[in-house]
Formats: structure tokens, sequence, C-alpha cells
């Protein structure tokens, strides 16, 4: 159970990157990573999706933290809010800091040819981090109001991107993401689905 395993854990909480030797030699546990954003690059490192010079990498690294900067501002101010002040708080994050984080987006994928990408033109984690982040941010966005075609091209053509490739289409498309989508609304964001201030199939623009 969890609370057995939980102990095991570095700090106590999910999620955990487990690394494990060669098969030949019994795949055994050779250390355990913890913290989400650091195992997320350590994993674009490995798979090619964090630059191949530290200047690239540097880069990514900038559109990346962004991503994690307003993922925080949902996850510890709009989440948790109570009761008496939800509404104002969603009404807050979309008018003001979604919509400047789209503004920037938007400069910096123009500034890099339009292409779909936030630096050079492959896929990077930047890229997969923001299309991610979209899912929800086009939950909440239930009108359309900040991301549309006309004020958010770059955005939606690089969550396009993302969500066409063929293996995470396919995963998009699976029974496990759509419990993901119920679980989402249930137990994450539960007073926004009472509100009607949230619309899950909006995130799935490309499926």
């Amino acid at each position: 159970t969890w609370k057995e395993e939980k102990a095991k854990t570095p700090f106590g909480f999910l999620p955990i990157l487990t690394v494990r030797g060669p098969e030949e030699e019994g795949s055994q546990i050779l250390q355990n990573f913890a913290e989400a954003d650091v195992i997320e690059r350590y994993l674009a490192k490995e798979l090619g999706f964090f630059g191949s010079t530290p200047e690239e990498e540097l880069q990514i690294s900038i559109f990346y933290s962004q991503a994690i900067t307003i993922h925080n501002v949902w996850i510890f101010r709009v989440i948790p809010a109570l009761a008496p002040v939800r509404a104002e708080i969603l009404k807050a994050f979309k008018e003001i800091t979604l919509k400047r984080w789209i503004d920037v987006c938007e400069r910096y994928l123009v500034e890099n040819g339009n292409n779909g990408h936030f630096f050079g033109n492959k896929v990077t984690l930047a890229d997969v981090k923001v299309a991610v982040l979209l899912d929800m941010f086009l939950a909440v966005d239930t009108n359309s109001e900040y991301l549309n075609a006309d004020k958010s091209p770059g955005l939606l053509k690089l969550k396009e991107i993302i969500d066409t490739h063929p293996k995470y289409s396919e995963f998009r498309r699976s029974e496990a993401f759509r419990l993901k989508d119920q679980m989402t609304e249930k137990m994450v964001v539960p007073w926004m689905k009472e509100m009607g201030a949230i619309d899950m199939t909006r995130t799935h623009l490309f499926a």
C-alpha cells in the first residue's frame, strides 16, 4: 500500500523514477530519483529532448521554467482556493496570469519561426511541458477567450504537433487517459466542475 511504500521514498512524495541496472545483472535498483522537474529534465536528456549543447539546454530550460512557474500558480493558488473567493481567483488567473503567459509564449514562438517549437525545429522538453499544461488551460478557458486561433495560433500549433505524434496520440485515446480526465474533474478540481468552469473535452482539439 502507499502508506507502507511512502516511507521508502526519498521525500515521502510521488513521482519517483527508479533507475535499474542491466537485465543480465538482475535489473537491480541503482537509484530512486524524486521531484517531478528533476525527473523530467533527466528523461529529456536521456531521450534527446534537451538540446545537444549547454547553450541549447539553457534556451530550452528558460521556456520550461516559464511553464513550471505558471503551473505552480495554478497548483498552489487556484486549485486550493477557498469557496468564497474561488470564482474571483479563477477569473483573475485567466485574465491576468494566463493571458500574460500566452502573450509571452506567442512572441517567442513567432521569433522561432512559427514552426510550433520554442527552440530549434524539433520537439524539446519545453514543448512537451507546455502541451501538457495546455490540457488544463484549454479546459478552463471554456469560452475560448484566450486560447483560440486568433490569440494563440503558435500554442495551438505546438499542441497539435505534440498531440498528433503517433505514440502520444494513441495514449490520449486510451482508457487510461480517459480515466485521468475523470480523476482530474472529480479529485483535482471538483469545485470547478460544480461551477461549470471546466470542460475536459476541450483538451482533445486534435484527437
